[in-house]
């Protein structure tokens, strides 16, 4: 379904030298600059070939290092396909400049700039799609939902167009790849973070957020939003820091798509992201941003550093070898980026590198061999590349012996690696060089990462094997129907809600599921049929909801595939009146005659009893204080006042937030 074709929006870039750049991978006489230029099309440098060739090889790995087989590596118009060890190979003009282009059946495309200035080897690294979901009417306006870093896609009705421009309608595949840059996913960043910024000048890119969208109808055709229609793309932001740079909500990013045609990214000048809050995200933050057309998508700054650091490769005996390696840069504020290139002998310095930072570097030769260290950059780096000491063909395969993607975790007792592998299977290699080859004993297990097709169900499987160093691994997989999905609601400031919810389902055998219930705070489990493929849900807050000072009415309208667990975002609010932020409370002795207080501000509890709010102990007879309310509280919430006198006195009364005026002051009279 995919195609080796440029799907974005073209891009007019301005004419960019190769010289010097010191945005470039690697310096000048380094031997190798990756530094994108004019030429970098799918077309290379229209000079006269020069009469000298050079051999390029690329290894076309998944994004943790797996081998695949049978992918498709394209060079201008000459097509290669991987062998089994991922490698594909080409004959090429010396010094000019391509762009090479590789996509695997459940891969998302990569493309790469490069020059071909000596003998060497690339890796190519792709990320696999993390949902692919069917609908049947494209036309229909809708929000689309997911699990991974709970992405939303929203788009109106009759938003897409064909190829030749006529009004999209019918069923249509929608495959939604939202990356994760906390992991080493981000090894299989298109075009390696090469960009041209609006005003047409060479970069390189550290992301916030990075997600992929592609459409295609029945008839195999890519899809595209029709001129003036926009959709919103809103993903989590797993760092409050980018390279240094604090995030908060209203913190605006570049926004950058990526041409797979020039294998670079380039910023959109005339939109920006936007940092937003989450309920669901670990920081509290998410990025937003409103498009024009569907590619990948990168919220990003440009990293610029005066870092640098000369790198390696060599034999056991010392011998220097060219090499493709990748950096994975931690960065001091914990945020991450990551550089690719291929080396020649003698290695070269690589430069726009950090001052600080932690790296793992990974070097793979043309003859396969591997090699990996870690390092920082106070000297220069060496990474000595030997034989592979395990290598396996790993497949995973169904009851039926159908075979899927699957995720593997492999470990010998002391080692662990885990990989992504595709359906038509892929060659796990490592370096562990302690490990013995005549007696180790290699464990595996493996899972669906997300919901597969399995006998007219949505299902869940994992399984189990054991293999030596070498060989095939075929790991059966037992299969799990999902019946059950985790229900949640939550408000778009944060904070859990119970909420009334609604569900539909047109199921496969032409019925409809349709339920409505009514979860608590904490969520609940809904029972769904597992042969349903596509949910509609509806969600409304139980009761109007604070947010600075104003009620809101909460509710929310999403599609979601069948998963185990789902978060409803109740992000559609409506005002419905004012809502008090806070109060004042005063201890007075009535017949007490205490000299101080304690006073507690309690909520409705999430389970049972009341939460406690604020507590104020030893509080002078008389003395005012102010309560806070947070947002977020139901208009119908209750709410508990206690307070205690030193001499064992008390007050205390209750009563539903919507009946508290903002600013009021309550008095609080101590009897015995």
């Amino acid at each position: 379904m995919n195609s080796l074709t440029k799907r974005g929006s073209e891009a007019s870039l301005k004419l960019l030298t190769l010289a010097c750049l010191t945005i470039g991978l690697v310096a000048c006489g380094g031997s190798n600059n990756n530094t994108p230029s004019a030429s970098s099309s799918s077309q290379h440098s229209s000079s006269t070939p020069s009469a000298e060739t050079v051999q390029a090889d690329f290894i076309v790995q998944s994004f943790g290092g797996a081998l695949l087989a049978g992918a498709t590596v394209m060079i201008d118009d000459v097509i290669e396909q991987s062998d089994d060890s991922g490698r594909a190979t080409f004959t090429l003009n010396a010094d000019e400049s391509y762009v090479v282009q590789a996509q695997a059946e459940g891969y998302v495309m990569q493309a790469l700039p490069f020059t071909s200035d000596h003998d060497g080897v690339q890796t190519l690294r792709l990320t696999p799609v993390k949902h692919d979901i069917a609908v049947t009417d494209i036309e229909a306006a809708r929000t689309l939902s997911g699990l991974d870093l709970n992405t939303r896609i929203t788009f109106p009705a009759n938003a897409f167009v064909t190829e030749d421009g006529e009004p999209a309608t019918g069923a249509a595949s929608l495959q939604i790849t939202p990356w994760n840059i906390n992991s080493d996913e981000l090894t299989a960043m298109p075009g390696n973070g090469q960009a041209v910024d609006a005003m047409g000048d060479a970069t390189e890119l550290i992301s916030a957020g990075m997600i992929t969208v592609d459409i295609y109808n029945t008839n195999g055709d890519y899809l595209q939003l029709a001129d003036g229609v926009t959709a919103e793309l809103q993903m989590d932001l797993p760092f409050d820091s980018i390279n240094g740079e604090a995030l908060s909500v209203g913190s605006t990013i570049p926004l950058w798509h990526f041409d797979e045609s020039q294998g670079l990214w380039v910023e959109d000048a005339e939109r920006v992201g936007e940092v937003i809050e989450s309920a669901t995200s670990p920081t509290g933050l998410a990025v937003y941003a409103e498009v024009d057309h569907f590619s990948t998508w990168n919220w990003d700054f440009k990293f610029e550093s005066g870092g640098s650091i000369h790198v390696e490769c060599r034999l056991p005996d010392n011998d220097s070898v060219p090499c493709a390696v990748i950096a994975e840069v931690t960065l001091d504020d914990g945020s991450a980026l990551t550089k690719s290139t291929q080396l020649p002998i003698g290695g070269a310095t690589i430069i726009n590198m950090p001052t600080s930072a932690t790296i793992n570097w990974t070097a793979t030769s043309g003859s396969g061999l591997i090699g990996d260290v870690q390092s920082d950059l106070s000297a220069d780096v060496v990474i000595e590349l030997g034989n592979p000491v395990t290598e396996n063909f790993v497949q995973c395969l169904l009851p039926d012996d159908s075979s899927t993607p699957c995720e593997v975790t492999m470990t010998d007792g002391s080692h662990t690696l885990t990989q992504h592998i595709p359906a038509q299977g892929a060659t796990v290699i490592t370096g562990w060089s302690d490990v013995d080859p005549q007696t180790a004993t290699l464990s595996w297990s493996a899972e669906t990462p997300t919901p597969v097709s399995y006998n007219q169900q949505q299902v869940l499987a994992e399984g189990n094997a054991t293999s030596s160093v070498n060989g095939s691994v075929s790991i059966a997989m037992a299969v799990t129907p999902i019946e059950s999905v985790d229900v949640q609601c939550f408000a778009p400031s944060g904070g859990s809600l119970p909420c009334m919810v609604d569900v539909n389902s047109a199921l496969p055998s032409g019925t409809v599921f349709s339920e409505s219930h009514t979860f608590p705070t904490e969520g609940g489990t809904l029972l769904i049929p597992s042969e349903a493929v596509l949910i509609e849900w509806t969600a409304t807050a139980d009761g109007n909801h604070s947010h600075n000072g104003q009620f809101f009415a909460l509710s929310t309208e999403v599609q979601t595939g069948l998963l185990p667990a789902v978060n409803l975002i109740l992000d559609t609010a409506v005002p419905q009146g004012p809502a008090a932020q806070s109060i004042n409370v005063v201890c007075v002795n009535g017949s007490a005659s205490a000299s101080s207080c304690d006073i507690t501000l309690g909520r409705e509890g999430y389970v049972v009893g009341f939460a406690e709010l604020e507590d104020i102990e030893d509080s002078p007879i008389g003395q005012v204080h102010t309560l806070t309310f947070p947002n977020g509280m139901g208009e119908t919430e209750w709410v508990l006042i206690n307070a205690m006198g030193d001499d064992n006195s008390y007050a205390n009364g209750s009563a539903p937030y919507s009946d508290f005026a903002d600013g009021e002051t309550i008095e609080l009279e101590l009897s015995l």
